[in-house]
């Protein structure tokens, strides 16, 4: 039976590999699969794992000895979409070239098909350019707005991915939170270790399982006349004074990594239902408003939150 490779994307992130397995591999006994991680005939970049290990970004899932029950069609094509939809997601694209396109996502706007969106950035994207191979190297959550970088071709998706692994791609972003312990508005740094839980991420000092990864995030107390729609952001606000705006700069990038370090400090974001308090705003203040590697950088500053 031939070998499979298969490079962890974010709609796969934070997924545990005997729950992509069973996905994949319909057809299979369960017994088979977990055989097969048991056995090496699943490898995590060329190494046995566990079948609870969490597959990371850029992860490469080497798979014998199964077989996949996906099929071969583009089912992307199956997908309908609104006519008026493809243009709006059309208009979000501010870069693209041969191998990758840059994304200005919209706020309540997903990544993937899930439960209640019957399409996201992926599927829209795979429609509009006839290509079944795209896909996004890194993701925002629903309520988040900002840069992500969608991928042409599966070579680029790897060397992406490598780059976002050995935090060689750049992300900062604007958040705005209810002031918590932190009266003294000093830049500060918040370094610890965060777990993966079902439905959220667990804040520790020093790591709690395996699965525990440090996080490094480096934060700067800034005015909100630094965003060229502050009249409109400060009404949405109700012109709320004790709100403060951070500049953040991600070290690593690990899932909910902002939300939940904030959170941990009581410094909770606007409009966070998940890990904030409940403030009553319909809208999320969280933006990835810059992001460069290589020679590239691209920044929305003119149009953080809207």
């Amino acid at each position: 039976m031939e070998e499979k490779k298969v490079v962890v994307n974010s709609e796969m992130e934070n997924m545990r590999l005997d729950r992509y397995l069973r996905k994949q591999f319909k057809n299979e006994s369960l017994s088979k699969i977990f055989s097969a991680i048991r056995n090496g005939d699943v490898k995590v970049n060329a190494k046995k794992s566990k079948e609870s290990y969490r597959l990371s970004l850029g992860d490469i899932l080497t798979i014998k000895m199964l077989k996949s029950s996906e099929k071969k069609e583009n089912n992307f094509e199956k997908i309908k979409i609104k006519k008026e939809d493809i243009e709006n997601y059309k208009k979000m694209i501010i870069f693209e070239n041969k191998d990758f396109f840059i994304v200005n996502k919209k706020e309540k706007v997903a990544m993937h098909k899930g439960t209640g969106h019957s399409y996201g950035l992926s599927e829209v994207f795979k429609k509009i350019y006839q290509n079944k191979n795209i896909n996004f190297s890194n993701r925002l959550d629903y309520d988040t707005s900002g840069l992500v970088i969608g991928c042409k071709n599966l070579k680029f998706l790897r060397y992406i991915s490598e780059k976002i692994r050995n935090n060689e791609v750049k992300k900062k972003y604007f958040a705005i939170v209810h002031n918590g312990e932190f009266k003294n508005k000093k830049d500060f740094k918040i370094e610890n270790y965060l777990t993966t839980a079902e439905n959220r991420v667990i804040v520790s000092e020093n790591p709690v399982s395996r699965e525990s990864k440090k996080s490094i995030t480096y934060f700067k107390y800034t005015n909100i006349d630094k965003l060229k729609n502050q009249k409109k952001i400060l009404d949405l606000l109700g012109k709320n004074k004790n709100i403060l705006l951070l500049d953040i700069e991600l070290i690593t990038g690990r899932k909910h990594q902002i939300r939940a370090q904030l959170a941990d400090k009581e410094l909770f974001i606007v409009g966070d239902k998940k890990y904030g308090i409940k403030d009553r705003s319909d809208r999320f203040f969280l933006c990835c408003y810059f992001l460069s590697f290589d020679e590239y950088k691209f920044s929305i500053l003119d149009r953080v939150f809207f």
